[in-house]
């Protein structure tokens, strides 16, 4: 970040402020000086203890539209990240919830900073709304439907997308960035393997002792992952150069394979269990990577976390907490 005048002695609101890329946000944006203001379904104790008397933390659903407008009343700055976040399995199996829910959620969210007149928003999409493809560009997202395996969630961020849109036709207005972030991991992550993420899964089955480990296909399948601090990164980036540019991709800008994910688990954990890949399960498709370019381009983003120092602090994070 170079221009401190925008966030120093200025109100921002975080919504989503106990979840993983919050705890992380909140931090780094009182470092700058802002005065927030955060919300969430959860207290702020257990979301940033440490920083809670440094905030003002609302308790609520920003399902609730009232809610909503007192939040972002008397803001300067959003950054927007509350949402149902969840595993395929979770996805499916309450796709009313991803849908409905997460739409009402950034609606609420984005229509209360329009009429309370916030003048710099921060929209957190993700890279879910992209239909099936090797290579996320980001003009590419509404070329044809989303994975079927993300769909619900995916079309309610497609529908905030197309809101902003909106807001310039009919508005002019010009104020928001929209970020498109791949999966991200790191501290406070879910390490639940029934509901987790990919990294976080792997983690907490390697850290229960898991022996055989066994991992669905044959490694060789490519993913996009992105350490929460550089995510953080893009965020504060986006939130100073990337206002009315469309949305942007955050991601690693190269991938891993799977077989490189297992491996920096295992070595991160220190343990070497029989490894065993099932070939019988699906792997799903070969490769899914975001295009960084415009990021780099617009943002002046590059991360600067590779997969296994991002792997090793969040394990080291995850037997500290653990204690």
């Amino acid at each position: 970040m170079s221009d401190q005048s925008l966030f120093a002695g200025k109100r921002i609101l975080v919504t989503g402020a106990t979840g993983l890329i919050g705890r992380a946000l909140v931090p780094r944006l009182l470092e700058t000086g802002a005065e927030l203001r955060t919300t969430s379904t959860s207290p702020a104790s257990r979301g940033f203890p440490h920083h809670a008397r440094a905030v003002e933390h609302m308790v609520g659903d920003l399902t609730d539209r009232r809610f909503a407008d007192s939040a972002a009343a008397g803001m300067d700055g959003m950054i927007h990240l509350a949402g149902r976040r969840g595993s395929v399995g979770i996805q499916t199996t309450q796709a009313a919830t991803m849908l409905g829910e997460n739409a009402l959620i950034c609606m609420n969210a984005l229509e209360a900073a329009r009429r309370a007149g916030v003048a710099r928003i921060v929209y957190t999409s993700t890279v879910s709304v992209y239909p099936p493809m090797d290579l996320y560009r980001e003009d590419l997202a509404w070329s044809a439907n989303p994975h079927p395996a993300d769909q619900y969630a995916a079309w309610a961020k497609r529908l905030a997308e197309k809101l902003i849109e909106a807001y310039k036709v009919q508005y002019g207005l010009d104020n928001i960035a929209i970020v498109r972030p791949v999966n991200t991991f790191g501290p406070y992550d879910n390490f639940d393997p029934k509901t987790a993420l990919v990294v976080p899964a792997l983690i907490g089955r390697a850290l229960s002792g898991q022996n055989p480990f066994v991992v669905w296909g044959d490694g060789t399948a490519v993913r996009d992952f992105l350490y929460v601090d550089d995510l953080v990164d893009g965020i504060l980036l986006a939130y100073e150069r990337g206002l009315g540019q469309g949305p942007i991709n955050l991601g690693s800008g190269r991938g891993y394979s799977i077989r490189e994910v297992v491996e920096a688990v295992l070595a991160g954990a220190g343990l070497r269990p029989e490894l065993r890949w099932d070939m019988s399960k699906p792997a799903g498709e070969a490769r899914k990577v975001a295009d960084i370019t415009r990021a780099r381009r617009i943002l002046g983003f590059e991360p600067r976390i590779g997969l296994a120092e991002g792997i090793r602090r969040t394990i080291a994070w995850y037997r500290h907490s653990a204690r």
